[in-house]
């Protein structure tokens, strides 16, 4: 599956709108939509971000065995809070 397909179909397993998740992520209110768009490659980093915020981790997971050997962490998580953020 492509990545844009996947994002598409996490946002409506979720139910979850675009523009929700650009909001989550402080990003301008159409860029989810735009990352989704068939002619778009997105970094990694970003669908793991859209993953995060819709409660999905993204895995490695060994072709052979089907076990997952890793987790990529969504940059947002591992950026450092200020104590305004810590607070909420």
């Amino acid at each position: 599956m492509q990545v844009n397909t996947c994002i598409r179909e996490l946002l409506d397993a979720r139910a979850i709108s675009p523009r929700r998740v650009s909001a989550e992520l402080g990003r301008s209110s159409e860029f989810v939509r735009n990352v989704a768009m068939p002619t778009r490659s997105p970094a990694l980093a970003t669908v793991a971000d859209v993953a995060d915020v819709l409660g999905y981790d993204l895995a490695i997971v060994d072709r052979e065995t089907g076990e997952a050997v890793g987790t990529i962490e969504a940059p947002r998580r591992a950026v450092p809070q200020t104590s305004d953020e810590a607070s909420r």
